[in-house]
């Protein structure tokens, strides 16, 4: 039997780390273990260990060429930072070597990519932050605090974390970074600013070391109680472990008095804790007799997930160097690796066929007690699955866990604190917000209205939300300031908004970030309405060219018919004609008979004809328009039309109080701040208006319009409009909620008849169209032009020109008419008896 061949492999570990401790002891102990089991293999794995700080990357770099080239390892394990696998990597592809490295996302043979790529194309390495945010929202959390550790593994949670919560809805609030060598004082200030926060959700993502330092400090500083939560990452998910024991120091009131080793579980630090980590549920007896033997050997330390990849890497090498040819040439021992693929002692499935270590399964936990809850598991397929789901029932869909899944820190079920909505106490406008704090506190109002129909249609579960009264201030006569509820009360109290009748000014987004307005709006002037009749009323039915038209119609009519009329064709009946003619001068418009032989002229009575059927249409349309104008009252028009006849006027002009539109009045439009007066209600308003007491007021067009609807009568708005935001609701600047509600808002006003029907609700005008600026249009009937006659002017043009035309340019026609007519006149009278003695 030929001897066993040894091969050095290269091992590159922060030893002075917890992590690098555990990974070294876990590596010699699947040496030991493997070749114990493995007697009669031809190659051997002998471990040539480098200690290398994890933040030295030229040692670490020097120290990799070392091994490679000068001891000729087969393979390098290691190192734990992605910066040092970066170089250690090109050296090893230069030199043929291949190198497994130990991010915390588990052993990688893929080169280590650059921290603007490492979450396009590289899905592992978010999977844990996407199973976090999956789990956040099953649990109906709106905003997290993240705490990580300035490096780049820690700064990787960043740009994914973002991505993930932001698809969730969830906001992150105030990113905290500490620094890998944070002393305990240190962490105890940052601690202290955190617990200064509302929001005390931490997701904290840190190495080992640092992570025990921070949860012990965040022990002594109370902050692992009721009204705490903890979220841990995939290496402080270890930490939990019943088993894994803590070196802490020892604190003697302010004095540092020494260290001990608590060999209590740190799990009892982290109790309601809420943690992700690889789903590792397939524990077998062997798994357990391996993590006991690994406690008694090495001073009670605990085999965690990261020991066990450690352990099975081992495993996966020794394998692959008894392939033919693979214990002398990397590239055929690289091959070699990748095609691995076995369940291990531990029960994990170890498959490196990816270049990477397969942990797209994650599970997700509670500590309890010194034991831990699997709440549920979370895949790419399928999100988040409840761990007690009926079959076939996935929350990853609705991400809304159902009973008490989670017990939070401080044995408690209650979660943590809810999300607080700021709502100011003012009801000078009840239509927009009405606070009832009589006996239970009642909030409504369209202003409320809106904002519980923009929950409904955002895109995930809000319910866990409280509103809190504003100003927070005993004095119920104090106006609401709203600049500064914004800008002041807004991080005073701690708010994650505040909704109400909020106009968007410019100085406030220095503050606040706005939603897009639910109710557009503007400034402008009410005044008194002064009543008047027009003189000359009986003539306002026509216009006055109109009236000239028709007069000039009636004339003219005359003047034919007179002129038809004067050529004599008949001398006996002379003397008869005479008198009709001077009948017909003293009344030129009499009716005449149907019969056209009562005039001399046929024409002239059909002109006749003509011109009184005009006349009977003349007299219909002005009675009718006549009867609308007195019917419809007295017109109205505005004591002042603009804000310039106010201020030379010199009255007083009143505001409402604690409006930003004071501000306006002086700043914009010139007034005196002497001559302006604050007005709380619209009661004020119609007193004020209504004894002099102010010649107008400027406001907001939604109270103007609330006001009109109530008053309208002695009051209306005149002068020119000045354009605003609008009403909308305000967040905290940067907010990623003010986005969402945008969205929702625009979803609510855009579906038009439900959006009319909560305005009605809460007494707001439907069409505020109808209460703008009064105008003579609208107050009395316009006056008839010739424009509205135009159909009959072809008509009278047509007829008027055949009849004088025949008049004038045929008078022998007419003759010649009027002739046949007399000679049948005599027949009759022949054949009459008596008409011919007569003759």
């Amino acid at each position: 039997m030929a001897a066993t061949k040894t091969v050095p492999v290269g091992v590159i570990l922060d030893l002075n780390s917890r992590l690098g401790k555990m990974v070294n002891n876990s590596l010699a102990l699947a040496v030991e273990n493997y070749y114990l089991v493995h007697n009669n293999t031809a190659t051997k794995i002998t471990l040539v260990v480098w200690n290398v700080s994890q933040d030295n990357i030229i040692i670490a770099a020097n120290r990799a060429y070392r091994l490679m080239h000068d001891v000729k390892v087969r393979a390098l394990l290691g190192p734990q930072n992605s910066e040092q696998a970066r170089y250690i990597v090109r050296l090893g592809e230069q030199l043929q070597v291949p190198v497994i490295w130990f991010p915390i996302t588990g052993p990688s043979l893929l080169p280590p990519p650059s921290p603007s790529s490492i979450y396009i194309g590289q899905g592992l390495n978010c999977y844990q932050f996407q199973a976090i945010a999956a789990s956040l929202k099953a649990l109906g959390w709106q905003s997290i605090v993240p705490i990580y550790e300035e490096t780049e593994y820690g700064s990787h949670l960043v740009p994914c974390l973002t991505n993930v919560l932001k698809e969730m809805g969830i906001r992150m609030a105030n990113v905290t970074a500490i620094a890998s060598n944070s002393s305990d004082r240190d962490i105890d200030d940052i601690l202290l600013k955190l617990n200064n926060m509302r929001t005390h959700v931490f997701l904290v993502h840190m190495s080992m070391d640092l992570g025990t330092t921070f949860v012990l400090s965040a022990q002594r500083k109370e902050m692992m109680g009721e009204g705490y939560a903890w979220i841990l990452t995939q290496e402080l998910s270890s930490l939990t472990d019943p088993q894994v024991t803590v070196t802490r120091n020892l604190y003697t009131g302010q004095v540092l008095s020494g260290s001990f080793t608590d060999f209590f579980a740190l799990k009892r630090y982290m109790q309601g804790a809420l943690g992700v980590r690889p789903m590792d549920s397939n524990k077998t007896d062997a798994r357990k007799g391996i993590e006991n033997n690994f406690t008694a050997k090495f001073g009670g330390a605990s085999l965690t997930i990261y020991g066990w990849w450690a352990y099975h890497t081992i495993e996966a090498l020794a394998m692959a160097l008894e392939k033919p040819g693979a214990d002398n040439n990397g590239t055929k021992l690289r091959s070699e690796i990748l095609a691995t693929n076995f369940t291990g002692v531990s029960g994990i499935n170890f498959n490196l066929k990816g270049g990477q270590l397969d942990q797209s399964v994650l599970e997700v936990y509670n500590v309890v007690g010194t034991r831990e809850r699997i709440i549920g598991s979370w895949n790419p397929k399928d999100g988040f699955v409840q761990n007690n789901s009926k079959s076939g029932e996935v929350s990853g869909d609705g991400y809304q866990l159902s009973g008490p899944l989670a017990l939070w820190p401080g044995d408690t079920l209650d979660k943590p604190p809810k999300l607080r909505i700021g709502v100011p106490r003012t009801n000078s406008f009840p239509e927009f917000v009405n606070v009832d704090n009589s006996s239970k506190l009642l909030i409504d109002g369209f202003a409320i209205n809106v904002f519980l129909k923009a929950i409904g249609v955002l895109p995930f579960l809000l319910n866990n939300y409280e509103f809190v009264l504003l100003p927070n201030k005993n004095a119920s006569d104090t106006p609401t300031n709203y600049d500064d509820l914004l800008c002041s009360q807004m991080k005073d109290e701690d708010l994650d908004a505040i909704i109400g009748d909020i106009a968007i000014v410019t100085k406030r987004t220095n503050c606040v970030d706005f939603t897009l307005p639910y109710l557009d709006s503007s400034v402008a002037m009410v005044v008194r309405a002064k009543a008047y009749r027009s003189k000359g009323i009986l003539f306002k039915p026509f216009d006055w060219s109109l009236w000239l038209i028709l007069g000039g119609i009636f004339v003219g009519a005359t003047i034919i018919i007179i002129m038809l009329e004067r050529n004599k064709t008949n001398e006996k009946d002379k003397t008869n004609e005479e008198d009709k003619t001077k009948e017909f001068r003293s009344n030129p418009f009499l009716v005449y008979k149907m019969d056209a032989m009562e005039f001399k002229s046929k024409s002239a009575g059909w002109m006749v004809i003509l011109t009184s059927l005009l006349f009977i249409l003349v007299v219909q349309v002005y009675t009718a328009n006549l009867t609308s104008i007195l019917t419809q009252g007295e017109k109205k028009k505005p004591e002042f039309k603009d804000e310039n006849e106010v201020k030379s006027s010199n009255v007083f002009v009143g505001h409402r109080n604690g409006s930003w539109v004071k501000g306006l009045l002086i700043n914009q439009m010139g007034f005196d701040p002497s001559r302006l007066k604050p007005l709380a209600t619209r009661e004020e308003y119609n007193l004020s208006l209504s004894n002099g007491i102010v010649g107008a007021i400027f406001d907001e067009t939604p109270y103007l319009t609330l006001f009109l609807s109530r008053y309208r009568s002695g009051f209306m708005m005149a002068g020119p409009i000045h354009k605003t935001g609008g009403l909308a609701f305000a967040f905290p600047k940067k907010s990623s909620l003010a986005l969402h509600f945008s969205n929702a808002i625009l979803k609510v006003t855009q579906d038009a008849e439900p959006y009319r029907v909560l305005m009605a609700r809460s007494s707001l005008p439907t069409s505020i169209e109808d209460l703008i600026f009064e105008d003579q249009s609208d107050t009395e009937t316009t006056s008839l032009k010739i424009d509205n006659f135009g159909g009959l002017y072809p008509v009278l043009i047509s007829v008027v020109a055949l009849f004088l035309g025949v008049a004038i340019l045929n008078p022998s026609v007419i003759q010649c008419l009027r002739t046949s007519s007399v000679i049948e006149q005599l027949r009759n009278r022949k054949q009459d008896p008596k008409l011919a003695n007569k003759a």
